[in-house]
């Protein structure tokens, strides 16, 4: 766990040491007619993907975000997602709500690289499949960075790819007898997410 800060800042770094290969000075992409710009020469975007995870926990699930590019190296994205996560014990749903930073990196006139960082809070609903116990509540604290490649369809439209690595800072709930509870002690664990999705560029 010690190595895991260092890979969450690793996107960034490479992209910072690629950065000035490939920007330009000079962002013209106001001047182009709005109908006329090129998917990625709009500021704006709004989109869906479906998510994967394995490691300590496996899910399934998806959720939505939107984007802003101020600039042609730097991009926020702001998300919410929900989860599905696979426990034989109990029925379990996870609500992340979080951002990346990312640098887009044009490999070619439809093709970015995209390294990305982040932090997310997870809201984390469990419930026992037994009659009788009680539901426990959480809310897990995240950082993450991956690396991510987009491709244009278009003016308006993009598809996405990203793989992240998580690292979360939560409790281990306990199911015991007619009990379940949080415990007390501070853990963390890690996770691998796969996004594939598709944003309307505005």
């Amino acid at each position: 766990m010690q190595r895991a800060p260092h890979l969450v800042l690793a996107p960034l770094l490479l992209a910072a040491a690629l950065a000035p290969t490939v920007a330009s000075a000079d962002d013209t992409r106001d001047l182009v007619p709005w109908s006329q710009r090129h998917a990625f020469d709009r500021a704006f975007g709004v989109g869906v993907h479906v998510a994967g995870r394995a490691g300590y926990a496996e899910a399934l699930g998806g959720g939505a975000r939107l984007r802003w590019e101020p600039l042609r190296l730097l991009g926020v994205d702001v998300f919410a997602e929900g989860f599905s996560v696979r426990d034989p014990d109990q029925r379990r749903v996870d609500i992340p709500i979080g951002f990346d930073l990312a640098v887009p990196i044009r490999l070619g006139r439809h093709l970015r690289l995209r390294p990305l960082a982040g932090m997310c809070a997870v809201f984390s609903f469990r419930n026992p499949q037994r009659e009788g116990v009680q539901a426990t509540h959480d809310i897990h604290f995240g950082v993450h960075g991956g690396l991510g490649l987009e491709l244009a369809l278009g003016r308006f439209v993009s598809l996405g790819l990203d793989v992240r690595g998580i690292l979360y800072f939560g409790h281990e709930t306990h199911d015991g007898g007619w009990s379940s509870h949080v415990g007390d002690r501070l853990t963390t664990f890690g996770i691998a997410q796969a996004n594939l999705g598709v944003m309307v560029r505005l």
